[in-house]
């Protein structure tokens, strides 16, 4: 059995003006050739891939931010213990917190009604590692609590703004 992960999410087919299936790499304007089933070619399918895996498994992005962040809570400075499942770094104690939360992704002018734009919400806001950091458990429910209390605070002031970094 292959170990090999291959994605055929129809979200992601292009086509040309005249309906031809287009390859789905990014950027590449050729026709899918047989044996690669979407693909122009190998290359294009290996490329594709890694795009993918990289950017759209959330285990691979909370693992990278873990070992961004040594492991460790980013408020309380706290080292947890962790281990490798599947080549993704886990931990009981340890969470992948939105700085700017995904809650808030239609204020920032994000959509998810077409493929640019789900790529572009997933890859610019939810999964950006600028707007990701490592939190323990305990830190998470304290932030988030924080969060919902100020966003009922915001909700009653109708004329406030929502202030959002620049660079996230």
């Amino acid at each position: 059995m292959s170990t090999r992960n291959i994605v055929y999410i129809r979200e992601f087919d292009r086509f040309d003006k005249m309906g031809n299936t287009l390859c789905r790499n990014t950027g590449c304007q050729n026709f899918i050739k047989y044996p690669f089933r979407k693909y122009c070619s190998k290359e294009c399918s290996k490329q594709f891939e890694k795009w993918y895996y990289h950017n759209f498994y959330w285990d691979r992005v909370r693992s990278d931010i873990f070992k961004r962040d040594n492991y460790t809570c980013q408020i309380c400075k706290k080292n947890y213990p962790y281990s490798y499942r599947k080549k993704f770094a886990r931990s009981r104690r340890l969470e992948c917190d939105h700085i700017i939360p995904r809650s808030l992704y239609k204020k920032l002018g994000y959509k998810f009604d077409s493929l640019e734009n789900k790529v572009k919400t997933i890859t610019e806001f939810l999964h950006n590692p600028n707007n990701l950091r490592t939190l323990c458990r305990d830190c998470h429910k304290g932030v988030t609590r924080e969060f919902l209390r100020s966003k009922q605070d915001w909700n009653m002031q109708t004329d406030r703004q929502l202030i959002i970094p620049r660079e996230i």
